[in-house]
């Protein structure tokens, strides 16, 4: 009972070790920790411009899980003529019982980061939507609809709102 039982364990360990899909930027440093965001490009990425993009935020309570949750999903939208991006964001302290403020500020900052390297990204600045599911849910409805709550070090001149929201059980 025991072999099976570690085997099951192994098995899910190593179905949670997925690769990232995207290419990886620095959207913010907090400390000595580097946040990263990953952009999933249509194959066709010539330097055209003007692609829509779509951000995604993961579930997980915001205190598990991280940017692959979206793969697949990065992967189905790039292949449609999307700019896809998976954000990676701070997670709470499972023992602790405080409020998401981090996760907003980061999402917020990466939303911000995303619409200031447009052109970089081959993206239209004015055409980006937020995405995710259960607390990634919550923050791309969040950075969509919700005034404040800033990371103080952002450059509030540039926008952080998206302009369409795809909500997965938020």
């Amino acid at each position: 009972m025991f072999r099976i039982l570690c085997f099951a364990l192994l098995t899910c360990c190593a179905c949670l070790a997925v690769d990232l899909e995207g290419t990886p930027y620095v959207y913010k440093k907090v400390g000595d920790r580097e946040l990263q965001l990953y952009a999933v490009s249509p194959d066709e990425m010539v330097a055209r411009g003007g692609w829509p993009a779509i951000v995604f935020f993961n579930g997980g309570g915001w205190v598990s899980g991280g940017p692959t949750q979206f793969n697949e999903q990065a992967k189905y939208f790039a292949k449609r003529g999307m700019v896809a991006i998976q954000v990676e964001y701070r997670l709470l302290d499972k023992g602790k019982k405080e409020p998401p403020l981090t996760c907003i500020q980061d999402a917020k900052s990466a939303m911000r980061w995303v619409r200031s390297h447009a052109r970089e990204l081959h993206i239209n600045p004015e055409r980006i939507a937020s995405a995710g599911g259960s607390a990634g849910g919550h923050l791309a409805a969040f950075v969509g609809m919700v005034e404040g709550l800033d990371d103080p070090k952002d450059d509030l001149a540039v926008s952080a709102k998206s302009n369409a929201m795809v909500l997965f059980n938020p």
